[in-house]
């Protein structure tokens, strides 16, 4: 057998070293270890091994827990804390096996190699990072809500015929950071002082809409259009400045063939600091004093305006009760972050949503290139189930009874939306929405007499069953500015007693409490 040249090396010096009786066989015989014992001279994190290995370990990761470390966002401290807070170690494990297998694995030569290197001082053992990811992740989003900054995408100023043009977010490198936190535990161990500062890796991404995109988009076709109305008086003021609000940040908004577009996301947060207000909106089937009422009028009202234009409607829920303002089955409400409205641009032209507000009336106008079809709306109540009363006694006197909410009738209604394209294909969507019973709800004095109250109102077999098939007349009733109250009859108490409407508790219009059976809508 014919040896090559590394391995005829490796053999006579093995001969060499089993022999021990050359000059240089002796210390290369003391280099072999038994199993267990750790070579002498070696470097852990840059320190000599000095005692116990695993309890020599253990302190250096204690200190590298300890380092303070200053995340830095935009030449400020962000937050400021050690390793050890921020979910970063060391893999104690890890370092231990890392010492105890130098010396001890491959050949003779490269066992020897590595003892000889330790006890000269060359061979070092680093401390391998352990990162809890969740805790990193929990520390580094609190600044990803102060910090990260989402792309605004061009928009189509529809009065003026100009562009707003948009603006490039950032946000801050979650993996990237894990990365660096990571890298600086397994630097060799310094001396304490200051923090040390860690850049947080920031990435820049554009909108989806740029401003030469936006020049290009044809608008000069109005492919559907709807308009809904409210009041500002009193207590609603504050609800129309939200519908201003939300009107406003919508108007403009662009929609690229194919796209799907939420309105939580473009809307935003309800809240202060988005320019929303407090104002009367429904929470668990009762009127309350909440950030951002207002916001499910114009919600619906692009829903229509969308529906109209025969936009895919991918995510829609009806309210809780009917609307004033709007027909049963084209209403939409929004609650973010729960509960979105999201649109998808079916057609091969972008689509500009125009949203305006003149005085007590909101307009969503969809605009593009042509209109490709036609659009009708049919709803059927096919059922209509009378309302719960709840009583509730409260520190009042004499005979005082508030009116904290009016009972509505709840109604299960058919829906059907058919398309008419050229070219003479049709297609036809049919859906069910329900509206539970709304509980009308009474404070009453201690010890009043409920039979003083009106009686509850009967569902009759013919409830609702007027029909109705003009646009015009289905527009006229959602037209109204302000709610109807029921007839005397039904609403009024006894005499005795001082009835009150409660802040909010409007008495439900002539849509809410007898809405027409059926109602068809041609656009």
């Amino acid at each position: 057998m014919v040896l090559r040249f590394p391995t005829l090396t490796r053999a006579l010096l093995a001969v060499g070293l089993l022999a021990g009786l050359g000059a240089g066989a002796i210390p290369l015989y003391r280099h072999f270890l038994p199993a267990d014992e750790i070579v002498p001279g070696l470097t852990i994190d840059g320190v000599a091994l000095q005692g116990d290995a695993a309890s020599f370990i253990a302190a250096r990761a204690r200190a590298v827990a300890e380092r303070k470390v200053a995340l830095v966002m935009n030449d400020h401290v962000a937050v400021e804390a050690t390793l050890g807070q921020l979910g970063v170690g060391v893999d104690e494990e890890r370092a231990l096996a890392l010492a105890r297998a130098i010396g001890h694995e491959g050949d003779v030569l490269r066992r020897a190699d590595e003892s000889a290197r330790a006890r000269r001082g060359q061979l070092d053992v680093p401390l391998l990072a352990k990162v809890d990811v969740n805790a990193v992740s929990a520390a580094v989003e609190r600044i990803k809500e102060k910090e990260d900054v989402g792309p605004i995408s061009a928009r189509l100023n529809v009065e003026q015929q100009t562009v707003v043009p948009e603006r490039v977010g950032h946000f801050i490198d979650l993996d990237a950071t894990i990365a660096a936190l990571a890298k600086l535990a397994g630097e060799p161990s310094r001396e304490p002082g200051s923090p040390v500062r860690v850049a947080l890796p920031v990435k820049n991404f554009a909108p989806r809409v740029t401003s030469d995109f936006v020049r290009t988009i044809d608008v000069h076709t109005v492919m559907s259009e709807y308009l809904t109305y409210f009041s500002r008086n009193k207590d609603q003021s504050r609800r129309g400045q939200n519908i201003d609000n939300a009107a406003l940040k919508l108007d403009g908004l662009v929609l690229s063939p194919g796209e799907l577009v939420s309105f939580n996301d473009v809307v935003g947060e309800r809240s202060e600091e988005n320019g929303f207000q407090k104002s009367w909106e429904i929470f668990k089937g009762e009127m309350v004093e909440g950030v951002g009422g207002g916001t499910c009028q114009v919600a619906s009202t692009v829903h229509a305006a969308a529906f109209f234009a025969g936009l895919d409607i991918v995510e829609r829920l009806p309210h809780s009760r009917p609307s004033a303002y709007i027909p049963m089955g084209l209403d939409a409400t929004v609650v973010y972050p729960v509960v979105d409205m999201k649109l998808r641009n079916p057609f091969r032209f972008p689509i500009v949503l125009h949203a305006v507000v003149d005085g007590n009336r909101l307009r969503v106008a969809m605009l593009g290139k042509s209109r490709p079809a036609t659009v009708s709306f049919s709803r059927d109540v096919v059922q209509t189930l009378p309302y719960p009363r709840k009583i509730e006694e409260k520190a009042l006197a004499g005979n005082k009874v508030i009116v904290k909410q009016h009972g509505i009738f709840g109604y299960r209604i058919e829906r059907e939306r058919v398309l008419r394209f050229r070219g003479g294909k049709e297609r036809v969507e049919k859906n069910k929405d329900f509206y539970p019973p709304t509980t009308e709800i009474y404070n009453v004095p201690p010890g009043f007499d409920v039979a003083q109250l009106p009686p509850l109102p009967t569902v009759s077999q013919d409830e609702g069953e007027g029909s109705d098939t003009s646009a015009q007349t289905a527009a006229a009733a959602l037209a109204a500015t302000g709610p109807t109250p029921l007839a005397p009859a039904t609403t009024q108490p006894v005499s005795t007693v001082v009835m009150e409407d409660a802040p909010g508790a409007h008495a439900p219009s002539l849509a809410q409490s007898k809405p027409v059976k059926k109602v068809t809508i041609r656009r």
